[in-house]
């Protein structure tokens, strides 16, 4: 499992960088392909000038309209003005037939030239080649080059909203690939143990009826692990299905939770829960079967002797259970890894406890599970939060 999910890693990653590497190859070569277009742009504007200039200072005019043939301009925008900046002519501005408005938009659109490219100075000369007057041809790009900017980053978009949009469905279909197979896995093995369950209880009652064992409290014991196989058939059962939530005092249910395991690990450890006894609605078979888990990691990481602590309190809107134990920690890095389907750090096991664990206070209670500190031998505390 932990091969498949580095290897769902390695795929990721591969995605990302090729997906990166041809958005910056895309917009590479456009900004190659505008720079080329903006250059042949402003050359045009600059034979537009030149041919001003031309024009401005030879009082006949060309045999042919130099305008149209050899200075073919029929898109980008030009404001030609005085050298007061007051505007003399113009081409290929789209404007309205009132005046008034003309006049505006003329104006408007000047001024964003001036925010844009410097202008092209015109010198008009008299016959004796001194400089009378000037002009200034201000420009602008053309409503193509403005798209043909605009194109990489609309499709390098697009390609994210489709990659993003692809991502989700993967991702939401592997999440519900996984509900099945977490529900499918949890109700078989409640169905598996209901069988020898089944026929157990029978046959304690049958030992009971025929006084086959002389001490009773062998019976009551076998009692007491018959009702923890139920229990145990019961959490898996509700696996998948819509549990029942009902108000439980916390701390009650904490300690009745624990009450079977305590028993059962070394007399060395010692064993506190601190706070108030808080209400809050959760499912009892479920939430039990988080506290014994987390026990049970405690006692693992503490081994023959140490301490449990377990301090319930409020905080503004919220329930805060922490459960901290001496062991021997968590490393920083592992904080999110041992909530993971098959993350372990021990020589046995699936790594499937604190999974479902994470599952339950999560999908189950609308909670949070996460590991707030960790210190080697001194402090390690999982937190839980419920919203009040």
């Amino acid at each position: 499992m932990i091969a498949l999910k580095e290897n769902h890693e390695k795929i990721k990653w591969v995605v990302s960088i090729t997906t990166i590497l041809f958005m910056g190859s895309l917009i590479f070569f456009s900004i190659k392909i505008i720079s080329e277009i903006k250059e042949r742009e402003i050359t045009a504007i600059k034979r537009y000038a030149n041919f001003l200039q031309y024009i401005s200072s030879n009082k006949e005019s060309p045999d042919y309209y130099i305008d149209e043939i050899i200075i073919d301009n029929n898109n980008i925008p030009v404001i030609i003005t005085d050298e007061n900046y007051n505007i003399i002519d113009h081409k290929n501005i789209i404007y309205s037939d009132n005046e008034s408005k003309k006049s505006q938009i003329l104006n408007k659109t000047l001024s964003s030239m001036k925010n844009g490219y410097e202008p092209i100075e015109v010198l008009i000369y008299d016959s004796n080649n001194v400089i009378v007057n000037k002009q200034f041809v201000f420009y602008k790009n053309s409503e193509i080059l403005d798209l043909i900017i605009l194109t990489p980053y609309y499709l390098s978009l697009f390609i994210l909203i489709i990659l993003i949009s692809i991502y989700l469905i993967f991702y939401y279909s592997n999440a519900s690939e996984k509900d099945r197979l977490w529900t499918g896995l949890a109700k078989e093995t409640a169905h598996q143990l209901g069988t020898p369950l089944s026929s157990l209880i029978a046959w304690k009652e049958y030992i009971k009826s025929k006084n086959i064992l002389n001490d009773k409290n062998i019976i009551v014991e076998i009692e007491k692990d018959l009702e923890r196989l139920k229990i145990i058939t019961d959490r898996f059962s509700n696996i998948g299905s819509k549990p029942i939530i009902k108000e439980e005092e916390l701390k009650n249910l904490i300690n009745n939770s624990i009450k079977y395991l305590k028993k059962r690990v070394s007399k060395n450890i010692l064993f506190i829960i601190q706070g108030e006894n808080i209400l809050h609605s959760v499912n009892k078979e479920l939430f039990s079967w988080v506290i014994e888990n987390l026990f049970k990691n405690s006692i693992d990481a503490i081994g023959e002797s140490g301490k449990i602590k377990i301090i319930l309190h409020k905080k503004s809107n919220k329930i805060l259970i922490d459960f901290i134990d001496n062991g021997n920690g968590i490393k920083n890095s592992n904080f999110r890894k041992i909530f993971d389907p098959g993350f372990t750090t021990k020589k046995r096991g699936w790594g499937l406890g604190l999974t479902l664990v994470h599952r339950i206070i999560t999908n189950y209670h609308n909670g949070k599970i996460f590991v707030l500190k960790s210190i080697k031998n001194v402090e390690t505390i999982i937190r839980i939060e419920f919203k009040l």
